[in-house]
């Protein structure tokens, strides 16, 4: 069977403009290709790559490429893998499949919206025939084989004018099993190409590599627990160093991002895969960062991630503000998140902090609270954004059903949702603009830009002129804010 897997990928709407490019391997399309393939199947992965480092994007143009690209190959089975932003797209796509090749390719679609709300997506995509609902690999095996019917587990399919749910399917136990992905389905020059993105700030040729799926806690944020299910499953120590040692031979990558939602999750299992990586010389070839929760960090592991190579620790410390933390069920404190920042900087390691507003209660003196947190951690790098309430999460089904059936998914953006028009904290609509305008744009924003200035390399001078315009124009223009920044 000839099989095509389209990733259509919102520009991102990260800041300071012209910096940066996602150079992510979409590493769940990657596995569920390499299944297909090593099982016989013609697959080819189509990604537009400029869709990945542009925030202004021609749809109009991409949608003839991917036009193009199915006319091309003709496949048999067309799958489209599908985040919030992007729902409205993959139904135009799916539409275009249709008008280009009549009723016989199946289309199908996969992810942690579709997981979340697989009738919905039916409903709102007329031309998808079936949905996969949690991990894709297996079932997508399973349906390009048979086709969606009853047998079929982890599927809602459409029967006609019925939608039909399956039985679900269980998550794949023994990870390994499953086959590396292929990377001759990419364009990894492309993805290897020096980047900000993934050991963030740092202009360096990286990969990224999952070692493990599924998380310890379940945030009312987060939709991450939507695929990969309930409990951990880890690859073994051994296939992570092969993988390692593939990407810096074949590749030539300086560095490694872990993408795992929490590379700590298993302390001893973690001391053992840096024991592995030195042991193999690796943390003489690359550095790489990963993330941990806030009370995985001991001074022993952070010492030993330290010696194995790592440079970065991501925390997602969210805000400074217990009663936010509990409203978001973090299982976590501004003690604990204060108590990993200086573990960490006493490792002499990088801290990346993951910061939100806009959660569900907060009030002005919230976020208040976390910019004193963040003043006082210092963190080397930042990603801050207003929280957006992704569907399956707790947080999204809080939200009143006739609030929640009308939401425009083309107007989710993963780290700016004013399109959205939700506003769930205490304060009123206005008030929350100008503290969210103050905060992100007043605060964050300069510090930002002050941190990867200090990260762009001496020789990159076009980079460089342009960060140091952007900050003196703030200077001129707000000298009382600019001298309270961080230094």
């Amino acid at each position: 069977m000839k099989v095509l897997l389209i990733c259509p990928v919102p520009p991102q709407t990260y800041w300071p403009r012209g910096i940066f490019r996602n150079t992510s391997v979409p590493t769940g399309v990657g596995h569920m290709a390499s299944l297909l393939k090593s099982a016989g199947h013609d697959v080819r992965v189509y990604v537009r790559e400029e869709q990945l480092c542009k925030l202004k994007f021609d749809w109009d143009a991409a949608e003839l490429h991917v036009r193009r690209a199915i006319g091309d190959f003709a496949p048999d089975v067309v799958g489209f893998s599908v985040c919030t932003p992007m729902v409205s797209e993959a139904g135009r796509l799916a539409a275009a499949t249709r008008e280009l090749l009549g009723d016989s390719p199946m289309i199908v679609a996969g992810g942690s919206h579709v997981t979340a709300l697989p009738a919905r997506t039916l409903r709102e995509c007329p031309d998808l025939d079936a949905v996969v609902v949690g991990e894709g690999e297996r079932t997508l095996l399973e349906l390009v084989e048979a086709g969606p019917g009853p047998d079929v587990a982890g599927v809602v399919w459409r029967d006609g004018e019925t939608i039909r749910t399956n039985a679900p399917r269980s998550p794949e136990a023994d990870l390994d099993s499953l086959p590396p992905i292929d990377y001759s389905m990419f364009d990894m020059g492309f993805y290897t190409a020096p980047s900000r993105w993934l050991i963030r700030w740092m202009e360096i040729p990286v990969t990224n590599i999952r070692t493990s799926r599924g998380c310890t806690n379940r945030c009312a944020f987060c939709a991450g627990h939507l695929v990969a299910g309930l409990g951990l499953r880890f690859h073994s120590v051994g296939y992570v160093v092969e993988r390692m040692k593939h990407a810096v031979d074949s590749f030539h990558v300086r560095g490694i991002h872990f993408e795992d939602d929490t590379l700590g999750a298993d302390r001893d299992r973690l001391m053992d895969l840096c024991e592995a990586i030195r042991s193999a010389g690796l943390d003489r070839r690359v550095v790489w960062d990963g993330c941990l929760r806030v009370d995985q960090s001991d001074a022993e592991l952070l010492a030993t991630m330290k010696k194995a190579g790592c440079v970065q620790i991501e925390y997602g410390f969210e805000c400074g503000s217990d009663n936010m933390l509990r409203q978001l069920g973090k299982s976590a404190t501004v003690e604990q998140n204060r108590r990993a920042v200086r573990l960490t900087h006493e490792a002499g390691l990088r801290i990346f902090a993951d910061i939100m507003i806009g959660l569900p209660g907060e009030t002005a003196a919230d976020v208040a609270k976390t910019e004193e947190f963040l003043r006082w951690a210092k963190p080397e790098v930042i990603t801050a954004g207003t929280l957006v309430p992704l569907p399956g999460t707790g947080i999204f089904n809080q939200i009143a059903p006739e609030i929640r059936d009308r939401l425009d998914w083309g107007a989710y953006a993963y780290m700016d949702c004013r399109k959205l028009g939700l506003n769930v904290t205490a304060m009123s609509d206005d008030e929350f603009a100008d503290v969210r305008r103050r905060f992100l744009r007043g605060f964050i924003a300069p510090w930002v830009l002050r941190q990867v200035l200090r990260d762009t390399a001496a020789d990159n001078h076009r980079d460089r002129k342009r960060l140091q315009a952007t900050l003196r124009k703030f200077r001129f223009r707000h000298p009382i804010r600019y001298a309270g920044l961080p230094a």
